[in-house]
Order: structure tokens, then sequence, then C-alpha cells
């Protein structure tokens, strides 16, 4: 046989525009779920940085560690009868 056909050709072709295609497909989803996780965890940094300032705004800081853990689990069992 002298080399491929055309149609061997093309196809070889489409099948590497494909493969490229794909690539950039399994890319860019990486990059959105990077994204996400980022702006998932800003949230996340966000939100706690907003609850130390209730925290101290409350004066709730000169409680000891453990006199404040035992507040917001008491308030959160309350919660949870009220809710159930």
């Amino acid at each position: 046989m002298t080399g491929p056909t055309h149609y061997h050709q093309r196809i070889q072709r489409a099948t590497e525009r494909l493969a490229q295609l794909q690539a950039r497909n399994l890319l860019a989803n990486h990059r959105q779920t990077a994204k996400m996780k980022n702006e998932k965890k800003r949230a996340e940094i966000r939100r706690r940085g907003e609850i130390a300032d209730i925290v101290f705004a409350t004066g709730a800081h000169m409680l000891s560690d453990e006199d404040l853990t035992q507040a917001l689990q008491d308030f959160m069992e309350r919660q949870h009868h009220v809710t159930h």
C-alpha cells in the first residue's frame, strides 16, 4: 500500500481534534472545581472571622475556652430540642 488514504488522514485529524477538545474540557473542569473549592474555603474563613467578631462584641471572649464551649453546646442542645 502506498500510504494512508485521504479518509484515513481526515479520521486522524478529527481524532486529534477530539482529543484536544477533551483535554481542554478536562482542564476547564479541573479549574472550575479548584475555583469552587477555593471560594468555599474563603467563605469559611470569612465566617470564622465573623464568629470571632461576635464573640468579642458580646464580651464572650472573657470566658474561658471551656466555659465558652459549654455555653455554645448548651445553646445548640436547646435549639435541637426546640426544632425536634
